[in-house]
Formats: C-alpha cells, structure tokens, sequence
C-alpha cells in the first residue's frame, strides 16, 4: 500500500500511516489529477491542525508521498 518513498518520507517527516490512512478514508479535499493520480487533503489536529497532503496512485493502490502543505493550509485545506 505504501511505496518505499512515500515510507521513508512519512518517517523522515513524522508522519503517521494513522494520519495518512485516514486521510485517504476521508478527505477535506480530493483531487483526481491524472487516471494514475489523486491528491487528498486534510486538516490534522494531532500536527498542529496542518493540511496533509497524500499523493495516491489508483492504478497500483499505492501512496506514493505524503507532506504538509502550506499552500492548501493557507486556503483552509478545503
């Protein structure tokens, strides 16, 4: 379900697969990209209430990344 990137980044960050899980479950915000990319957003209380953004591929039901993002927090994570 996780990519080695996605792993080492959510570790390296301290990210939480809760966190990421979750998100993927229920969204503030989904975004289809491309047929092989969406983007979901969501606000985390436990990190200080930042937007979580989790890159997932459909095709290979896989996280690819998952970062804060401080753009997509500056617009509420909505």
């Amino acid at each position: 379900m996780f990519s080695q990137h996605a792993l080492d980044v959510m570790h390296e960050r301290g990210i939480s697969r809760i966190w990421v899980l979750d998100t993927l479950k229920s969204p503030s915000v989904k975004m289809s990209i491309t047929d092989n990319e969406e983007h979901y957003f969501k606000q985390i209380g436990d990190a200080e209430n930042r937007c979580l953004k989790v890159v997932y591929n459909p095709e290979f039901r896989r996280v690819v990344t998952a970062y804060f993002d401080r753009n997509m927090r500056k617009k509420g994570c909505q």
